[in-house]
């Protein structure tokens, strides 16, 4: 089958090449997720290895989050012009080299450096590869997408214990360090399986608008990472600045993009209620799970003492928990419409930071013959089932309203849960640099997070239920979890 544009087949166009591409597509989406999980079982030693104080050490998943929301939208559009093979081929040796450099940093100055470059790879490797299985598989993209999204929850698998393992084993460097040959493999296989194929222009790229979005995102988490200064008195000048210098860009950014044809975010979206209310709890939502997500291997190893390879276990249940219950709901999503589903994961996550906030260490669970791992594997666990019965409701519940504008749709949702996430990152760090402890510190956070999951139950009530309108069906379409 060819493709629409012949940048996605080879030269032959036979249909097996589908199936080699949707390999090549399957190993990058692999490999991203692997990182993602890798590194957060790393970050204790991290700390450790480079002695950098945990607000700098917080940019190393920061920096990579806003850089990948801030590329997407903006690779999404260079794939469509410049054709899938030299966006593909492009991002991903970058994000060789990236990760070489992530390697090989002295510093955390130089491994934050490196992961924006990552992050910005990582933006550009996701939307190819979709791109690319569309494209292939033509009336079949449903389920080759479908197949591809459920790749990337195989990394949340894999990542944690592969990830324990091999910081155990050979240390953090390696978590980046084996990127590199499964990177040019993919490299290899985009060049000689794919053309190079261009479509005609459809329209100019808004760089200065993906510019200002991210140097406004940038300033205002600087300010946080400021005060989260504990060895020296925090600069309250240099924080009043970036905060002022946020609120300045933010708006440059909200003026151009409504004076512009094609903006990074489409305004008028955004005046939709609906489509107000979903992004908005995006946003929040990337707060909440995605920046409690990050944080659990660290508070593992400072509040339970556990080494990489325990954490990387400890996170296992909680991704088989996330790709069951994301399943199972997906069945009852046409009967069920999207907010019970949403109320069920913030109660569920409510629970969970919760039960962390107390502070149950071991010591306490030892009195009561129950085994620290175990607990902690159950509660976090719950959070895994958490994110997998509302994922599927807040992936299909903004394409429902206006699925002709999938594109842009997807890029809105996407950018709000990360920048989300990013902002929820630097809170957390604030948090815990400013406690008496590291675990302490992501206790109050985890109690911070609980505060702001219930007050997103009434905004649920808010949001399209997709019962008997265009969310009936309740299938939709799979992603990525950012």
């Amino acid at each position: 089958m060819a493709s629409s544009d012949g940048a996605a087949l080879s030269p032959t166009g036979a249909a097996p090449d589908r199936f080699l591409l949707f390999g090549l597509a399957a190993l990058t989406a692999f490999v991203s997720s692997l990182q993602w999980n890798m590194i957060s079982v790393a970050l204790p030693d991290v700390l450790d290895d480079l002695d950098a104080p945990l607000r700098w050490v917080g940019w190393v998943i920061t920096i990579f989050t806003l850089m990948q929301a801030v590329s997407m939208p903006i690779a999404g559009k260079l794939s469509d012009e410049l054709g899938r093979r030299n966006v593909f081929a492009v991002g991903m040796g970058l994000f060789v080299a990236s990760s070489l450099i992530c390697a090989v940093s002295p510093n955390v100055a130089v491994l934050i450096a490196a992961r924006a470059l990552q992050g910005i790879s990582a933006g550009a490797l996701i939307t190819s590869a979709y791109g690319i299985v569309g494209e292939a598989f033509g009336d079949g993209r449903a389920q080759a997408v479908g197949l591809l999204s459920s790749i990337f929850a195989m990394g949340q698998v894999a990542g944690p214990n592969f990830g324990g393992l091999v910081v155990d084993s050979f240390g953090w460097r390696y978590t980046f360090l084996l990127n590199v040959p499964l990177g040019l493999a993919v490299v290899a296989g985009a060049v000689i399986l794919m053309r190079p194929g261009v479509r005609p222009k459809s329209g100019s790229i808004d760089l200065a608008g993906a510019g200002l979005l991210a140097a406004a995102v940038t300033a205002g988490i600087f300010a946080l990472t400021e005060m989260a200064q504990t060895t020296v008195r925090p600069n309250m000048l240099l924080i009043a600045g970036s905060f002022v210098a946020a609120g300045v860009l933010g708006y440059l950014f909200i003026r151009r993009e409504g004076r512009i044809a094609e903006p990074i975010i489409d305004l008028q979206l955004l005046k939709q209620r609906d489509f107000l209310y979903v992004n908005v709890l995006d946003f929040f939502y990337g707060v909440a799970f995605l920046g409690f997500v990050a944080f659990v291997p660290l508070y593992a190893a400072t509040a339970y003492n556990m080494g990489p390879t325990e954490t990387g276990l400890l996170m296992t249940p909680r991704a088989l928990l996330v790709l069951a219950a994301s399943a199972l709901t997906s069945l009852f999503l046409a009967r069920t419409g999207y907010r019970k589903p949403l109320a069920i994961g913030f109660v569920l996550l409510t629970i969970t930071l919760v039960v962390l906030s107390f502070g149950i260490h071991p010591d306490d669970l030892d009195r009561l013959g129950i085994s620290g791992f175990l607990f902690l594997a159950a509660v976090v666990g719950v959070s895994g089932a958490a994110l997998g019965v509302s994922n599927p409701a807040t992936i299909n519940m903004a394409i429902e309203l206006a699925p002709e504008r999938i594109a842009a749709i997807t890029g809105l949702r996407g950018m709000f849960r990360l920048c989300g996430a990013a902002l929820g990152t630097a809170v957390i760090v604030l948090v815990a640099s400013r406690a008496p402890t590291t675990a302490q510190g992501l206790e109050y956070s985890f109690m911070g997070l609980a505060v702001v999951t219930v007050l997103l139950l009434p905004l649920v009530r808010l949001v399209p239920d997709g019962r008997g309108g265009p969310g009936k069906s309740g299938s939709g379409s799979r992603t990525q979890e950012d």
